[in-house]
């Protein structure tokens, strides 16, 4: 992660909020599906499958994932995902 993402991270208070990043999704993903070894090609296709879904909703269309709630930052006009929700739909692939 670079500077500028770190502060930008910071400014706008994710971490107290309990909520992350499209690249904060991404590690989280990467490191609880990591302990699965077995499981190399159903981490590639979940993580493929909510880069799709993140496109969707940066591009302005309808959301695949339901369960997958997002909202944007009121600044940054960012997507932001609530962990609750990245655990809930993780839980249910």
């Amino acid at each position: 992660m670079g500077i500028r993402s770190t502060l930008k991270k910071e400014l706008m208070n994710l971490d107290s909020l309990g909520l992350m990043t499209a690249d904060d999704v991404r590690v989280y993903l990467q490191s609880h599906l990591a302990r699965a070894r077995d499981k190399s090609a159903q981490r590639f296709n979940l993580i493929a499958r909510f880069n799709a879904h993140h496109n969707q909703i940066q591009s302005g269309l309808p959301a695949q994932e339901s369960t997958l709630t997002h909202q944007r930052h009121r600044l940054f006009k960012e997507v932001l995902y609530p962990k609750s929700a990245v655990q809930k739909w993780l839980s249910q692939q």
